[in-house]
């Protein structure tokens, strides 16, 4: 792919501004050199350029996670993309779920679709129907509330001892900067189906360790002095980037930051806030 516009803009300070590209600067080169010709073009003839356009998105910065923009530069066989178009088959996506398990590092899930908060709402809906799915509300940090609801979307193995944690990527309004990939016709799902690893441990949820995409192979082996670093460096990106936008809504644990709205949308999928777990 040739050189991509930067049409987003974001300030991060005085003075300051960084560019990323919105996905439709990213398809504008697609037709620009033939390879497609519409979004219905790309989605219908060419789903898996899907997943390659989000890692390219994921280099850029905009996450501000740095592990992952390494990993998505490395393009490493361990971290793959299945795009799922039409209704899901939960229970063939268990069997690929469970494969990964033991095969990959991580997994990304890309549901083409109107990419909305509806579109997200019906998604969890239809993942939760199995018994490995499970979706709640996150609380607000002690020290935030805002206008919105914030889900963790979880996946558990049967049998096994942990929980992973999956990150979303979407273009509404109420998701955090870090996570809203302007203009994407998809909603993606992120995450590690691996046991976690030995380091950014989380406190246990539900009686099961958390697994999430820190855990994944960073290819710093014992040297955890980088590994501070990067940690140091994404979390003030991570700041920079948010600028006036609630932090809560940016944590690992929180896969949708949604609507109020949606609390009626989702239904008995949604598990509420216990009286035990609001600050």
């Amino acid at each position: 792919m040739g050189k991509v516009s930067k049409s987003v803009l974001r300030e991060i300070g005085a003075n300051k501004t960084r560019a990323f590209s919105s996905f439709d600067d990213y398809l504008s080169i697609l037709i620009a050199d033939g390879t497609v010709k519409s979004t219905h073009d790309l989605v219908t003839r060419k789903p898996e350029l899907l997943g390659q356009i989000l890692f390219q998105w994921y280099q850029q910065g905009q996450i501000a996670c740095v592990f992952a923009q390494v990993l998505a530069k490395a393009a490493t066989a361990a971290w793959q993309s299945i795009t799922i178009k039409g209704t899901v088959d939960v229970g063939g996506l268990e069997n690929v779920l469970k494969d990964a398990a033991v095969n990959l590092d991580a997994l990304q899930l890309i549901f083409p679709g109107p990419a909305t908060a509806q579109h997200a709402c019906e998604l969890i809906k239809s993942l939760c129907v199995h018994p490995s799915w499970t979706c709640k509300e996150i609380d607000w940090m002690p020290d935030e509330k805002g206008r919105s609801l914030q889900v963790g979307l979880r996946w558990h193995m049967e049998g096994s001892d942990y929980l992973s944690w999956v990150l979303g990527i979407a273009p509404f309004d109420t998701m955090p900067f870090t996570r809203r990939f302007v203009g994407a016709p998809f909603i993606a799902l992120v995450l590690r189906s691996r046991p976690p690893a030995n380091f950014a441990q989380a406190s246990p949820e539900d009686g099961l360790n958390p697994s999430h995409l820190a855990h994944m192979d960073d290819m710093l082996g014992d040297d955890e002095e980088m590994r501070a670093k990067r940690s140091d460096v994404t979390k003030r990106g991570k700041i920079a980037l948010l600028g006036s936008e609630l932090r809560s809504t940016a944590r690992a644990k929180v896969t949708f930051s949604l609507p109020l709205w949606c609390r009626d949308v989702l239904g008995d999928a949604l598990i509420p806030l216990q009286r035990s777990e609001r600050t």
